[in-house]
């Protein structure tokens, strides 16, 4: 199988984060560390980011501007994927693209955007959400509003900003709300945006073999006030977290394989139903007859599957499935994917449906 480094597909950082976190300081933090790379930057129609008309060197059309530093800025006015469209005239001019959402956005809509079309996804991958957060505020901006939870769930890296603005204790419990919405992302600290060589850029997050190595480190976790025990085929991990809030992350390993057309069809149901309380899934499943790890990955209610490395010789073949959403106690999900296990379809189905 080629390595995923040699996708040539223009690289996608979706930039999030509630108003005032610092997403532009740190977007000029990334452009201006990175000055080998070649940027395309979207900003929302109400984005934060004011473009000088002294660096505009260029216009490519009425949404689209060559800066002084080689970069290109886009606003967009319209459609996503129309402006997408626009940028592949001056693909080979860039190396990267931030998208970068307003703090009132749900980033997984611009996600979808990357999931939902072939013509996108034949030129652009995603690699990463980066989610940007006000240690200071945290708490108040979450209590008070359901977004920064989505923005927080939704993000394979979150940079906790503005650390400077408060005390070590502080900075603890900040970053145990940030868990409590997401415990499987990678969680750094800093101050005015500067990245001290955090890597943010070209993860690869979404990429097969990082969903697998993301999966095996996530079932080995012990996530915060939860439970690992037995259940039948399964050992589950669940976060019942003190936090006052209703996102849930849930951890499966199986030892069973799946039927590959139940499973799906289990899937379609899950999404279609309750896609919008599920706000990401993540996983490798083992497959009856299917020599390969099964790559799942889901945004809301766009679904990714891929094939992965093949199983080796010897190795125990585990399904693990993650999940994280809103109220996820109340969709009975071990005991539906257990039933599921058994060959019972439609029960397995009909237990989601009365949850």
């Amino acid at each position: 199988m080629a390595d995923y480094t040699d996708d040539d597909r223009l690289p996608v950082t979706i930039l999030t984060g509630f108003l005032g976190a610092g997403k532009t300081t740190l977007l000029n933090e990334l452009i201006a560390s990175n000055p080998e790379n070649k940027f395309a930057v979207i900003e929302n129609e109400f984005g934060e980011i004011s473009i000088d008309n002294d660096l505009i060197v260029g216009v490519e059309n009425e949404n689209i501007f060559e800066m002084s530093n080689g970069c290109i800025c886009c606003t967009l006015n319209g459609e996503l994927s129309e402006l997408l469209f626009d940028l592949l005239n001056i693909r080979h001019k860039l190396t990267h693209l931030i998208v970068e959402t307003t703090g009132i956005a749900d980033p997984s809509t611009v996600v979808q955007a990357f999931m939902s079309s072939d013509q996108v996804e034949m030129f652009y991958r995603i690699d990463s959400v980066v989610c940007l957060v006000d240690a200071r505020n945290i708490k108040l901006i979450a209590s008070d509003t359901e977004m920064a939870a989505k923005q927080i769930s939704y993000a394979d890296t979150i940079i906790l900003n503005k650390s400077d603005l408060v005390n070590e204790s502080g900075l603890a419990e900040a970053e145990a709300l940030v868990r409590s919405f997401n415990p499987f992302a990678d969680i750094h600290r800093t101050s005015f945006g500067k990245m001290n060589e955090i890597a943010v850029l070209d993860t690869y997050s979404y990429a097969p073999e990082k969903i697998e190595a993301f999966s095996e480190k996530a079932s080995l976790m012990k996530l915060s006030s939860g439970i690992s025990r037995p259940s039948g085929f399964a050992l589950v991990s669940r976060q019942q977290s003190p936090m006052t809030h209703q996102v849930e992350s849930h951890s499966y390993t199986f030892t069973r394989n799946f039927d590959p057309h139940q499973f799906n069809f289990w899937l379609d149901h899950l999404v279609e139903y309750y896609g919008a309380g599920i706000y990401r899934i993540k996983g490798i499943i083992s497959f009856e007859k299917v020599a390969q790890k099964v790559v799942v990955q889901s945004v809301r209610d766009h679904i990714m599957i891929s094939a992965g490395e093949v199983w080796k010789a010897g190795e125990e073949r585990k399904s693990r499935i993650i999940f994280i959403g809103k109220d996820l106690g109340k969709l009975k999900l071990e005991e539906s994917l257990i039933t599921l296990l058994s060959g019972e379809l439609q029960q397995s189905v009909l237990l989601l449906s009365r949850s």
